[in-house]
């Protein structure tokens, strides 16, 4: 596969990375209940969250090429409580997600435009480094270059730790979750880019309410 093929299936990712609060892998076991806080936030608060990322990387796993980004941003909103859902325990804008720099074996580039609400979901208990497992569901971005555009979707897994001041989404990127559709353009058959092709993402972010007076915001599991 040419370097060009190899950049274009990862560029695609940037999509789902973006990513969110509190989350891990589907399989792992679901708590009763969950609470959610944050700094000297009222039960009941909605607090406006946002994150910054590092350690960017989009992998084909099948290609075995990489893509990586400067950066990125995220941002949405939580409500505080006890007794929480695991399922929406936050959410983030599709349309606030950002990355910066991203570059691969060629310097193509792709505007990338996410869409819809994505549900943070609180899968797994929290474990005694205050790790909570989870997943971002509902992704949805548009990638579009020059010659070759295509819509990713789906979910990514990973975990949110507590901390004093900010909270830890991290990323993995363990699987390829992220799927391609309605590619379109003749520079996406050139590079081998297909409906169907599989993408995983791994990122690093540091989580923190918008309002200082509302940090740290802390997930923990009911029994």
């Amino acid at each position: 596969m040419s370097n060009m093929s190899k950049l274009a299936r990862f560029t695609v990712v940037p999509v789902a990375a973006v990513a969110a609060l509190g989350l891990a892998s589907p399989a792992a076991f679901a708590a009763s209940s969950y609470n959610l806080s944050a700094g000297s936030a009222a039960a009941g608060s909605t607090v406006a969250l946002s994150g910054q990322g590092t350690g960017i990387t989009f992998n084909d796993e099948t290609a075995g090429s990489s893509v990586t980004c400067t950066g990125s941003s995220i941002a949405g909103s939580a409500v505080t409580g006890e007794g929480l859902s695991g399922t929406g325990i936050a959410q983030l804008d599709g349309s606030s997600v950002a990355f910066t720099d991203c570059t691969g074996p060629v310097g193509i580039e792709f505007t990338v435009t996410g869409s819809g609400t994505w549900s943070l979901d609180a899968t797994g208990d929290t474990d005694a480094g205050g790790s909570t497992a989870g997943t971002i569901s509902g992704i949805s971005a548009k990638v579009s270059g020059s010659g070759c555009s295509f819509d990713a979707t789906g979910s990514v897994g990973g975990s949110y730790t507590n901390g004093d001041s900010s909270g830890t989404l991290s990323l993995p990127g363990s699987e390829p979750t992220l799927t391609l559709s309605n590619v379109s353009g003749f520079l996406c058959g050139t590079a081998g880019i297909a409906n169907g092709d599989k993408v995983s993402f791994a990122a690093t972010y540091a989580v923190t309410a918008d309002d200082a007076a509302n940090n740290p915001i802390q997930v923990t599991s009911n029994a």
